[in-house]
């Protein structure tokens, strides 16, 4: 831990941990939206008046977003957002490949009947989509993340979820590049298709060998991208 990072970690008062929380939540979601671009400095003056919190929270939530790599503090410089290359992408799809898969697999086997039911309905809603224009791509990253987030609830495991929470924020402008790609989204689609057979019929192992494919296939694709191939 930096001394940096060591000024940040302050004693709470009543009440900072869910301001910090809040705080977290709302600059997650802005860094993986792209309203926070890598390499943008992080003051928490500017963030603290900007989310109307105090300083505090906004440093505590700095250092927990830290944690899921999607800031870097550095002696000196502070706060700031996180570029991603190439390989940091490959590496966050290879431990995703790790956790997901077994995600899968217990889902199978403690999905209840309605979250079948759901998460059929967010398949049909998705496939329903057949072009790529921005709207289109927008609701259907929504409805994956949907999707991949109903299958961790149903594996009601707490340490899974926050394992998946320190490799999940992958930013949206490299996630859309799967639904803006017919042959892409076909897969993702024909993947998700099989996942909900799979949890469905309580195939555990079925289950975590399509999530292992279909997350290794995305990372196949994502490297393309960046290479520029696609």
């Amino acid at each position: 831990m930096t001394a940096l990072q060591r000024s940040y970690n302050v004693c709470k008062i009543p009440g900072t941990e869910t301001n910090a929380t809040r705080v977290q939540d709302q600059l997650r979601e802005a860094i993986l939206a792209g309203a926070l671009e890598p390499g943008a400095r992080l003051r928490a003056e500017a963030l603290a008046e900007r989310l109307r919190s105090s300083r505090t929270p906004v440093r505590e939530a700095l250092l927990l977003l830290a944690q899921e790599g999607l800031v870097q503090i550095e002696p000196r410089r502070g706060a700031t957002v996180r570029a991603f290359d190439a390989a940091d992408l490959s590496d966050l799809y290879e431990v995703r490949a790790l956790i997901e898969p077994h995600g899968a697999a217990l889902a199978a086997q403690r999905i209840t009947g309605a979250e079948i039911a759901q998460l059929t309905e967010i398949h049909e809603r998705s496939a329903a989509y057949d072009d790529s224009d921005e709207q289109s791509v927008a609701e259907q990253l929504r409805l994956n993340d949907e999707f991949h987030r109903l299958i961790l609830d149903a594996a009601r495991s707490s340490r899974l979820t926050s394992a998946m929470g320190a490799v999940g924020g992958i930013p949206r402008s490299f996630r859309a590049s799967f639904w803006r790609d017919d042959d892409q989204r076909a897969q993702s689609l024909s993947c998700h298709r099989e996942l909900v057979a799979a949890i469905g019929h309580g195939r555990s192992e079925l289950a975590a060998t399509v999530m292992r494919m279909h997350i290794q296939g995305a990372r196949a694709f994502l490297a393309e991208v960046m290479a520029g191939e696609r």
